[in-house]
């Protein structure tokens, strides 16, 4: 099992975001409504189209597939991106995070990934 993305590493993740938006004059702040991106990584696209679909009913916009760089450890690995405009805690992210792992395992989804996050308008 791959390691999960720890609070301690959303804490991280939040204050070198806010820091980044600060320095380089980011059009979005992460305590504010943002455009949030979730990967989720398979070899088998069927099984990434199911739990995009499964996600797309839950709200969720499916953006597509990315493939793995040729250099990657395992470049027969595909990752599907999903968004969705809201607002996150550090506690709510790492709900949200709990929840994606547990819906990784359940449709056989080699891992959850983690998230990116941008302005609402972008597609970053």
């Amino acid at each position: 099992m791959t390691m999960q993305i720890t609070r301690e590493a959303l804490e991280t993740f939040f204050e070198d975001t806010r820091e980044f938006t600060r320095e380089h004059d980011a059009k979005f702040d992460i305590d504010q409504e943002c455009r949030w991106s979730f990967y989720f990584a398979d070899r088998d696209e069927r099984r990434l189209t199911d739990l995009g679909s499964h996600l797309e009913s839950e709200g969720y916009e499916p953006i597509g597939f990315l493939e793995a760089d040729a250099d990657d450890d395992d470049p027969d690995v595909m990752f599907l991106r999903v968004d969705m405009v809201e607002t996150h805690t550090v506690d709510s992210l790492a709900k949200r995070n709990a929840e994606f792992y547990e819906l990784a395992s359940e449709y056989g989804i080699l891992q959850y990934e983690g998230m990116d996050v941008g302005e609402v308008d972008g597609l970053f």
